[in-house]
């Protein structure tokens, strides 16, 4: 991978608040409106997601109820999907760099390692996106939108002329505004930026950063609601001894993380390997009809995974049905992620993390004593924080994403004992974040 040369890092440099008063007004004024551009195509990108998801699962218990045309429902729900996948596929070849979460393509920017994405990867996105996960791949809508989010900074900057280096910047930075519409989390996609993305604090990017999002989650709320994305009640204020057991739990979360990452990576090594001969579109066609098979028999396993998080947080699922959760989305995320449409690893992963909290809060109530009973809703939303801050080694967004979509504020220290420990042993064990991974598979520089 290339490092910055001594001209990138004066452009970073550049950043400082010796420069912050250098065309500000100008800058600040073309970040509002790309954050308005981006409220309204992330946020109806969301709202397609949200009710053509739901309108696919009614189709299928439609289906198979009555069938269609005379034919079982299954071998529609296989059609459908397969072709649908394959054509989410198909889309990415007429732009690289559009394939999978795009995170790992807006780093690389940042880092002088590629160019910014150009303008035809955003309706391959939108488009891609719907198509792969409408029909219930187990992808999450924060990757597409912060990468389309991205572009439109990044060509905002093209049409009022900025310079250079604030036009890299626009890519970047506008990006947060997508993950805070994904999931109605305007800090956490501040956070991100900052944290993970570009890995340093400036004056300049971060107030970019706050506009975009800023008129971003105002057009997102004035047009498409505000609701939490998980439903939760309120819970008691932990005890020193549920400190000492969530710093434990965060460190299991740690190398759990670092055991997906590894799956994620399997997966795509898995895809490119086996039938190498074979078109990648064909193959997705032909893992896209087995989702489609599941998504008709047993719909609560697909998708991106926000249903079944709220369904976990409930106590709607008993340990059986965790279990078989647990088992069935560790290895479908990896999968839905390995054949390169369009799609994230927010979402799927959340609900990994959920499912795992409360099923080390049905184990641990086993052991401890019935005055020390802890509560599977409380361990499934720390879980959701730790596996997340383990996988992407980004503790303060996934403290500040977890707060921001659950809407409750109760369990922030326990999520901040279990992220630091669960990146403290992520750490130990080597663990590489995944977006790092990622974007090592990269080429060095994209020209799409």
């Amino acid at each position: 991978m290339t490092q910055p040369t001594e001209r990138n890092q004066t452009e970073l440099d550049d950043e400082s608040f010796a420069h912050i008063n250098q065309g500000l007004i100008r800058l600040l004024t073309v970040a509002a409106i790309a954050g308005v551009a981006v409220g309204l195509v992330g946020g109806s990108f969301h709202w397609l997601l949200v009710h053509g998801g739901a309108g696919f699962l009614e189709t299928l218990a439609h289906w198979k109820e009555h069938g269609i045309w005379g034919l079982p429902g299954w071998i529609a729900a296989m059609a459908v999907v397969g072709t649908s996948v394959a054509l989410a596929r198909w889309l990415v070849t007429f732009a690289p760099s559009s394939a999978g979460s795009g995170v790992q393509h807006v780093e690389a920017v940042m880092r002088e390692q590629a160019q910014p994405a150009p303008f035809r990867v955003l309706p391959i996105k939108y488009v891609g996106g719907l198509l792969a996960m409408v029909p219930g791949l187990a992808l999450g809508r924060e990757g597409p939108t912060i990468q389309m989010a991205a572009v439109i900074g990044t060509q905002c900057g093209k049409i009022f002329r900025l310079a250079r280096e604030d036009r890299f910047m626009m890519y970047t930075a506008v990006a947060g505004s997508g993950l805070s519409v994904a999931f109605n989390a305007p800090l956490a996609g501040a956070a991100f930026v900052l944290e993970e993305v570009a890995r340093r604090v400036t004056a300049r990017r971060l107030l970019v950063t706050l506009v975009a999002v800023a008129t971003a989650m105002a057009v997102y709320r004035g047009y498409f609601g505000n609701d939490v994305e998980f439903d939760v009640s309120e819970f008691l204020p932990a005890t020193p001894t549920e400190f000492i057991v969530y710093a434990l739990f965060g460190g299991i979360m740690g190398a759990l993380g670092v055991a997906y990452n590894k799956s994620v990576l399997f997966g795509l090594n898995s895809f490119s390997n086996i039938a190498p001969t074979v078109s990648p579109i064909a193959k997705a066609g032909v893992i896209g009809a087995a989702l489609g098979l599941l998504a008709y028999y047993q719909p609560n396993l697909v998708g991106g995974g926000e249903l079944q998080a709220n369904m976990v947080l409930a106590g709607q699922f008993g340990i059986g049905g965790l279990l078989l959760l647990f088992a069935v989305r560790w290895v479908l995320g990896p999968i839905s992620y390995s054949m390169g449409t369009p799609g994230g690893l927010f979402a799927p992963l959340l609900l990994v993390g959920a499912v795992t909290g409360a099923l080390f809060a049905h184990g641990a109530n086993v052991i401890l004593p019935t005055s020390t009973a802890l509560t599977p809703a409380a361990f499934a939303l720390v879980g959701m924080a730790a596996f997340f801050t383990a996988v992407v080694r980004a503790p303060f967004t996934g403290v500040l994403l977890i707060t921001e979509m659950s809407g409750s504020v109760d369990l922030v220290i326990p999520m901040v004992v279990a992220g630091v420990t669960a990146t403290v042993m992520a750490d130990l064990m080597k663990g590489e974040p995944i977006y790092d991974s990622l974007r090592a598979r990269m080429p060095v520089q994209n020209k799409d």
